[in-house]
């Protein structure tokens, strides 16, 4: 698999780059003195909403946190420190997302699912745009919040799943598959299964985009470093990302390679996988090393 490749949305190239060098560099420098005070504040007894460095990235765990624990205080919009690293409005980056991952793959007759839709973040972008948008999640909280969202929406379908299957869609009538910030949660045996489930619900020719970590391939074996403490889970955050963070965003060990290896396994075809998108790759998801894949369900011969 090739490296990771930078999707253009335009072919103006970015001639302030010095500028955008320093924007970003004083991003960096917020966003890491935003980190120190997070976890300064965690020493004084206060509790982070992402403190779940000790935690697996199981099934069991993900109900936990999103359905049982997480506030959801502005509805998923609250995690905007990718756009923050990347020196973007956050608004700016948000739809960037839309305009190069989702509307190319969309129209109005087509069939979306989303999976791990949350409170529906991404969902209010698709619902008008698409022929019907099926919305699915692990944590009954979040659907439940999503039935009352979209209560005067009538192209939409709810349904809480396993956290692994897609048991309750039919077979090739999806037209596109999204997901963002649920795969960064995800161990390689869940992405497993749910891609093998995507190639069973996509339509011939049908696309799946999803955003998961990127951690350095090679240094996936010395994911035991986890268990070794505070120390040892920094040195892996070190070796694996390639930085020193106060915290990981509670990535699971997963890289590009992974991703591209499951999805080859699961009979789907990588298109392409992205870091960085826009003119001059000004938008990012440096800020943990996070990829997007695009993937898609080949037509029969």
């Amino acid at each position: 698999m090739k490296s990771t490749q930078t999707l253009e949305a335009g072919s103006t190239p970015d001639e302030k780059g010095t500028v955008a060098a320093q924007e970003q560099a004083q991003a960096v420098a917020q966003d890491e003195t935003a980190e120190r005070q997070a976890l300064a504040a965690q020493r004084r007894g206060a509790a982070t909403q992402l403190d779940f460095s000790s935690r697996r990235h199981t099934v069991e765990q993900n109900l936990e946190i999103w359905n049982d624990e997480y506030d959801w205080s502005l509805d998923g919009d609250e995690w905007s420190g990718q756009a923050r690293y990347c020196a973007q409005p956050y608004e700016r980056w948000k739809q960037s997302i839309i305009e190069s991952f989702i509307l190319p793959y969309i129209s109005p007759t087509s069939t979306v699912l989303e999976v791990a839709a949350g409170h529906g973040r991404w969902s209010r972008e698709i619902v008008d745009r698409c022929g019907h948008l099926i919305m699915l999640d692990l944590c009954p909280t979040c659907i439940r919040h999503c039935e009352d969202l979209f209560a005067g929406k009538n192209n939409v379908s709810f349904v809480v799943n396993d956290g692994k299957t897609l048991a309750d869609i039919g077979d090739g009538g999806v037209d596109f598959v999204w997901s963002f910030d649920s795969f960064v949660h995800m161990g390689a045996s869940v992405i497993d299964s749910y891609l093998g489930e995507m190639r069973r619900v996509l339509k011939e020719g049908g696309t799946a985009v999803i955003h998961h970590p990127g951690r350095r391939h090679h240094a996936l074996p010395l994911k035991f470093l986890r268990n070794m403490g505070t120390n040892g889970r920094r040195l892996y955050k070190l070796v694996s990302m390639g930085r020193l963070r106060q915290d990981d965003g509670w990535r699971s060990d997963i890289s590009r390679e992974t991703v591209a290896r499951l999805a080859q396994r699961n009979g789907l075809t990588v298109r392409g996988q992205f870091q960085r998108w826009g003119p001059g790759g000004q938008f990012t998801l440096d800020k943990y090393g996070d990829c997007i894949t695009v993937m898609y369900r080949q037509r029969s011969l």
